[in-house]
């Protein structure tokens, strides 16, 4: 999950062409700090590796709202507009990932 995490809270995207540019600089000055889909990850995943030592209702309701974000926003950007949005979606995968992952783990007896 660290991984995942890491790569939305770096965010590595030029803001004029929406492609890929991988410069360390965009972990101090990029906008995930302010955007629902790029933190949900970072969150879900400092839960998980708590778990089970967290707020159950948290970590599920949380999980639920990223995974119905991250399903449409892999619609959005995959299958509506892939020309312009194709790596947009590839840092909304973290945010589908590990909110699904959240949202198993929160259902999971212990």
């Amino acid at each position: 999950m660290v991984p995942l995490a890491f790569l939305a809270l770096w965010m590595p995207v030029n803001s004029d062409t929406l492609m890929p540019d991988f410069d360390l600089i965009y972990l101090l000055t990029n906008i995930a700090g302010l955007t629902f889909c790029m933190m949900t990850p970072v969150y879900l995943a400092i839960l998980t590796l708590y778990h089970p030592k967290v707020n159950i209702a948290t970590l599920r309701v949380t999980s639920l709202a990223g995974t119905i974000i991250g399903l449409y926003n892999m619609l959005l950007n995959f299958l509506i507009n892939p020309s312009v949005l194709w790596w947009n979606g590839v840092l909304h995968i973290p945010l589908l990932i590990i909110s699904v992952y959240g949202l198993i783990l929160s259902f999971q007896k212990d």
